[in-house]
């Protein structure tokens, strides 16, 4: 039996909330880039059906008029169409390498395109950030940034320029022209190697994509438990990725270490004099950063209790002689000089220590050299030597964009997928066979 316009029209409709109803509930943050797209559409078809079997076939039956069969399917149009149909007919197996040709090349597009998670926006403004090493003084940093600020004014296609100053780091935002040359994007990755050169400092623009925590255009993510493993694991990473044409200034973020006074104890010599492990540490403890309230003395005032810490100066603590000559206490009452019992000298060590998950995270930053997209520049650093073979106990994590990269392309995916099966479905249901569906699909 023939399909009534009824069907015809549900199917249709059907068929386009089949494929956009799996895309606007797809999960993730992701997908909320895709819900209200996808939803939208499905709202709007529905309600289109509602008009066309509601209120058009009312409207027309009191405002059309009926003037009799008129002539259809002529014209240059139906004539080269029927012209193609008959040839197609004649020769069947051209319809049918030729779809498995465009499909196949459709899924090789898929490989060889540039992928990114969303495109760069061509924003107002670009903001570089400066980070220098700790101890940096504010005159110091504010050469710096007065330098940074500079570089950004030379630009022809910079507006104005507005610096900010702390201890430390420092921010300069440039508002670019409205008739600038380029975008704003491209405007970051040309002044990027001039930035880097910089001496003393962290100076890179503040990345649109740099969701990973280095923000900047490309973060790669180690987790390990051996700390020196793990940032060794990093910088030959960088070193492999500073070879690399696509990347600008790669380097381990956060990682700007600080100088340190070093105490290493003399365990077997300080048995000997008998001073214990508890002893020696609390003499430190007490002597730099003060004992804890617990064990301190209380100021008792009426209404409470304030600890008394008791520590040494600034001045005296960085002094590596006053250090040297704490004096710790021995089982039998006297006391020694802590340079006896321990090795005592300068270092550097890390600002801050990242976890995640329990396990100790490194993060490798790089920007993009102009032209180049997120996409082909993480499969570039997936096939470097180290990142192919990361040794034992060091791992790639798998966060911020490149998760939700991955996340959006599985969700597709799964997407893609019901949507095909749901049209399927769909055809089913109209056609009440599956044969002729499956021929109307594999012609799409």
């Amino acid at each position: 039996p023939g399909i009534s316009p009824t069907g015809r029209n549900t199917a249709t409709t059907m068929s386009i909330v089949a494929v956009f109803l799996p895309v606007g509930l797809m999960p993730g943050i992701s997908g909320q880039f895709f819900k209200n797209f996808g939803l939208t559409v499905v709202a709007s078809v529905l309600m289109s059906l509602a008009v066309a079997r509601l209120i058009t076939p009312m409207i027309a039956a009191y405002f059309l008029k009926a003037h009799g069969t008129a002539s259809h399917g002529e014209g240059k149009l139906m004539d080269w169409y029927m012209a193609s149909l008959r040839f197609t007919l004649r020769h069947r197996w051209l319809p049918v390498v030729a779809g498995a040709a465009a499909t196949a090349i459709t899924i090789a597009m898929f490989f060889v395109l540039p992928s990114t998670f969303q495109p760069p926006r061509d924003s107002d403004t670009s903001t570089a950030t400066i980070d220098m090493v700790p101890g940096t003084t504010l005159a110091q940093t504010q050469a710096v940034v007065t330098r940074v600020a500079s570089i950004l004014q030379a630009q022809p296609d910079v507006a104005s320029v507005y610096a900010r100053t702390a201890v430390g780091n420092g921010r300069v935002t440039a508002t670019l022209k409205d008739d600038r040359s380029m975008k704003s994007t491209a405007f970051e990755r040309s002044l990027a190697p001039q930035l880097a050169a910089i001496p003393d400092a962290r100076v890179s623009f503040r990345s649109q994509f740099g969701w990973g925590g280095s923000n900047r255009d490309v973060t790669i993510t180690l987790g390990g438990d051996d700390p020196v493993k793990l940032d060794a694991t990093a910088q030959k990473i960088v070193t492999e990725m500073a070879k690399l044409p696509s990347l600008v200034a790669p380097r381990v973020a956060g990682n700007l270490q600080r100088p340190e006074i070093v105490i290493r104890p003399r365990l077997d010599l300080a048995a000997n004099l008998g001073v214990t492990t508890q002893g020696l540490s609390s003499a430190i403890r007490i002597a730099t950063l003060g004992d804890i309230d617990q064990n301190s003395a209380r100021f008792s005032l009426s209404d409470r209790q304030i600890p008394i810490r008791v520590a040494l100066d600034e001045d005296a603590r960085a002094r590596l002689s006053t250090i040297q000559n704490l004096p710790v206490g021995t089982q039998t009452g006297g006391s020694v000089p802590l340079s006896l019992v321990a090795d005592i000298g300068f270092g550097a060590g890390p600002t801050r220590i990242d976890r995640i998950n329990k396990q100790r995270r490194i993060l490798i930053g790089a920007d993009l050299a102009p032209g180049v997209v997120s996409g082909d520049a993480m499969k570039q650093i997936k096939q470097l030597p180290t990142m192919k073979n990361l040794p034992m106990g060091v791992s790639e994590m798998n966060v911020g964009q490149s998760k939700m990269q991955n996340e959006m392309i599985s969700n597709f995916i799964v997407a893609v997928i019901a949507g095909i099966f749901l049209v399927f479905a769909v055809l089913v249901l109209l056609y009440r066979r599956f044969v002729s569906p499956l021929v109307n699909m594999g012609s799409l």
